[in-house]
């Protein structure tokens, strides 16, 4: 009697525990968005304190169908957390389907439910049930998809598994009918406790790796152009100068370029198509190029590119290339004729990317001195710069 005292003691301890962490997750998901899986991790919980609640009170009076009816409640949390994992992680897809799993709990609930009512001879029948469907759900979890965001599942995984063996182990001859009972009250409190550990984790960590996206996503907007999509100004010149260092001296190629009359278009076709032009520039100017290369915006119409590993020649075609293809795409936009006019330089031993684009803008302002639409080398230093190429690209704007 004393014994059975004890145990009720410690059962309705733990009852109270349990509860105070599923109110806790309970609070802790009212003040959090709350993800897909959460009510179901939820549920678990309040079902295990209901169910617990119920084997404490028929230890204490002695009522099997109480016993009954909170065994079944205690069997409830293993399905619930799986369930609440699948629909968590949608795009990490566990082994089976919700569907299996709630047959299966379906199944082993009413096997164990039945064998408590036939008391006490059929007891090894719900023991078993009960490792079933435990095992069942530790095994969904240990197969599911590897990797730190699943690192936490793997716990419960082994939480699920230990759960489900202690009152197996109980169940040996040498234990009383009853001890098994209570182990499986005590395992599912245990492996509660564990699914509320887990749940938080699981909120906290996507909490913070969406907030890290977050900044990450208003760090790139601070250092790309909104209309273009390019790096702006500064950021390009970061990104150059990182390449710069990464690659052989001597093999990169700067281009500075721009379109041409861009205020003409603006006053005749609007500001709209303005913007369009620069948009489908520096659209095709991305479909062109490499993934190392580095493109940026300079500021109004002008744009710099970086081609690594590329001498001034071969720059020269990619020039071509980009003119030829705006050229082919602008009448989809309802644009007229776009050209543009290109400075070209080789970016020399030692060379920073501000003296390359000094350099390159003296190209430039010489093949608008020349006519626009056309691309033009230099070579020499900024102090005497030598024209060697002139290079025409497409149509001239009229």
């Amino acid at each position: 009697m004393a014994c059975m005292s004890s145990a009720t003691e410690n059962l309705g301890m733990a009852t109270a525990a349990l509860a105070v962490a599923a109110a806790a997750l309970t609070a802790f998901g009212l003040r959090q968005r709350r993800y897909e899986g959460w009510r179901c991790w939820v549920v678990a919980l309040w079902l295990t304190v209901l169910g617990m609640a119920l084997v404490a009170a028929s230890a204490a009076w002695a009522t099997p169908a109480a016993l009954a009816l909170g065994l079944l409640l205690l069997m409830q949390w293993p399905v619930w957390s799986v369930v609440g994992l699948r629909r968590f992680h949608p795009r990490q897809a566990l082994p089976g389907r919700e569907a299996i799993d709630w047959a299966v709990l379906a199944a082993t609930s009413l096997l164990a439910g039945g064998a408590t009512l036939a008391g006490t001879g059929a007891q090894g029948l719900a023991v078993a049930s009960t490792l079933v469907l435990h095992l069942y759900a530790a095994t969904a979890l240990f197969m599911g998809p590897s990797g730190r965001d699943f690192t936490p599942a793997q716990g419960l995984a082994c939480a699920l598994a230990a759960s489900g063996l202690l009152p197996a182990a109980m169940a040996l001859p040498g234990f009383s009918t009853l001890e098994p009972l209570l182990a499986q009250a005590a395992a599912a409190a245990m492996g509660a406790m564990v699914l509320a550990f887990v749940a938080i984790t699981l909120v906290c960590e996507r909490t913070e790796r969406q907030l890290r996206d977050s900044r990450r996503r208003v760090r790139l907007l601070a250092h790309v152009d909104t209309l273009t999509q390019v790096p702006s100004r500064h950021q390009f010149r970061d990104l150059a100068e990182h390449a710069l260092r990464q690659d052989e001296p001597g093999t990169a190629t700067l281009l500075i370029f721009d379109v041409d009359h861009i205020k003409q278009i603006n006053e005749l076709f609007g500001h709209a198509a303005g913007d369009r032009a620069l948009a489908l520039v520096s659209s095709t100017l991305l479909d062109h190029l490499r993934a190392h290369d580095v493109p940026g915006r300079q500021g109004g119409n002008a744009f710099v590119l970086l081609l690594r590993h590329t001498g001034a020649h071969d720059a020269l075609r990619v020039a071509g290339r980009i003119v030829h293809a705006v050229q082919r795409r602008a009448p989809l936009q309802q644009l007229p004729t776009v050209s543009m006019s290109f400075g070209v330089v080789q970016v020399g031993l030692g060379e920073s990317i501000p003296g390359a684009m000094r350099r390159a803008d003296q190209a430039l302002y010489e093949a608008k001195r020349q006519g626009r639409s056309r691309a033009v080398a230099a070579s020499g230093n900024e102090d005497q710069p030598v024209f060697a190429e002139c290079q025409r690209l497409g149509l001239a704007l009229a």
